[in-house]
């Protein structure tokens, strides 16, 4: 038998401690301040400990709340998954993904109807974020997806695509013709950067044996699709991961420049739950992502 701690209470707790306060609570849980304050007092006298801490009007949950905050924010997340399925189980299976804009416009969306073909009856859901990092991404999300290796408690990361930055350009860019080498490449003065990968253009020319400064000339972008569309439209060249850029080789929108150097990165990785892998309409979305390399275009 499970030993469970007070449900209605857990209830409570978590709309208290999302919105740090117990008078939101009350207000989205439609009870009196009092009966928050009284489930908040029946569950630290469960853990015989305390969950808020007051800073000055603020509430703030203390260290171990805010872990056990994550865990039961799953925990219900699945619950209410299960429970939609449950009364409408005519209704299509859902999947929550979470990966950045660039991610999903330049790679997730356009090979995902390989996966639709073999699971018609299964919704793809993407959400996407602007930042790399999911430190404030709550666990609502069956998979997410970043160009980097993460890390979460109760969860496995797997790298399923290369990443391998090449330099590429619009076949219509001035002077293209001149750019036969990595250092003919660097004294064009037409390079594109990320800022958030603002070193990559000086990697890039450290593997090709170029010494290069670690802050370059040229424009930056906030975004990598907007330096991508800036290269497409003749604006510069650009590092790409060549994963996210192949359609655009293949349709002559772009040119690999300087084909024998390229840039190494981490590499594409997914996060998902440990128990993802027994989960009958998540697992076969998981498995299309790590294992279905003939279906999905790997570069």
């Amino acid at each position: 038998m499970r030993k469970l701690p007070p449900l209605k209470a857990i209830k409570i707790f978590e709309a208290a401690a999302r919105h740090e306060s117990l008078t939101l609570a009350a207000g989205e849980l439609n009870v009196s301040v009092s009966a928050v304050s009284q489930q908040i007092r029946i569950l630290e006298a469960y853990f015989q400990k305390p969950l808020f801490a007051k800073q000055g009007r603020a509430l703030k949950l203390t260290p171990p709340a805010r872990a056990y905050l994550e865990d039961i924010r799953a925990c219900l997340d699945r619950l209410a998954l299960a429970s939609e399925q449950m009364a409408g189980s005519h209704k299509n299976a859902a999947i929550r993904v979470n990966t950045t804009p660039s991610f999903a416009m330049r790679w997730l969306i356009p090979n995902l109807p390989s996966f639709q073909r073999k699971h018609p009856q299964t919704e793809v859901n993407i959400v996407t974020s602007p930042l790399d990092s999911i430190d404030d991404l709550h666990n609502s999300f069956d998979i997410v997806i970043r160009r980097d290796q993460m890390e979460r408690t109760g969860h496995e990361c797997h790298k399923f695509l290369d990443d391998i930055m090449i330099a590429v350009a619009s076949p219509k860019l001035p002077g293209i013709e001149h750019i036969t080498s990595a250092k003919s490449l660097k004294k064009s003065g037409k390079l594109l950067h990320l800022k958030s990968r603002s070193d990559a253009w000086a990697r890039w020319l450290k593997n090709a044996n170029i010494s290069a400064p670690q802050t370059l000339t040229g424009q930056y972008f906030d975004h990598f699709f907007l330096s991508l569309q800036a290269a497409i439209n003749g604006l510069g060249i650009a590092l790409a991961p060549r994963v996210l850029v192949s359609d655009d080789i293949a349709q002559g929108q772009l040119v690999q420049l300087c084909r024998e150097h390229t840039l190494e990165g981490p590499g594409f990785h997914c996060l998902f739950r440990e128990d993802t892998q027994s989960d009958r309409t998540t697992a076969p979305f998981l498995q299309w992502l790590i294992n279905d390399e003939d279906e999905t275009t790997t570069g």
